[in-house]
């Protein structure tokens, strides 16, 4: 059975639960982020992936953002929102790290194996393979 999963367009791609976790900002210029922000579709948006799993829709403005939840979330015992809100390097709280909104029901570990090996299935299906990942859109967002 595959993971239901759509595209649509945002008007900013830092709406995404992980883009603050993800993507820091280039210490010497403004508005460059390490990895990159994605790209605006010229009189569109950005793209989001949204995966329907179970009762829950999972976000992502990024490959790079999948890519992070999945390795989170495979990760053997779950790290604390308190050592992946340390990584960030800034007085944030572990309680608004992404990791603690997640809901409970998805943190258990049998439904964290299936859920991650339904992300490696979308994965598969919206990312492209290349040196920089980025969504294979449909037409409908490009044109």
């Amino acid at each position: 059975m595959s993971t239901p999963f759509h595209f649509t367009s945002e008007k900013d791609w830092r709406h995404a639960p992980l883009a603050f976790w993800v993507h820091l900002p280039a210490l010497d210029c403004a508005g460059v982020f390490e990895p990159p922000a994605p790209r605006q579709i010229p009189h569109k948006g950005y793209p989001m992936l949204r995966i329907q799993f179970d009762r829950h829709e999972l976000q992502f403005s990024t490959p790079q953002q999948l890519d992070h939840f999945i390795q989170i979330l495979s990760s053997k015992p779950l790290p604390t929102t308190l050592q992946l809100s340390a990584r960030r390097g800034l007085a944030v709280g572990p309680n608004g790290h992404w990791l603690s909104r997640l809901p409970a029901t998805l943190k258990a570990p049998r439904k964290r194996e299936k859920l991650v090996a339904a992300l490696r299935s979308v994965r598969g299906a919206a990312v492209g393979a290349g040196l920089v990942p980025s969504f294979k859109l449909p037409d409908t967002l490009l044109f």
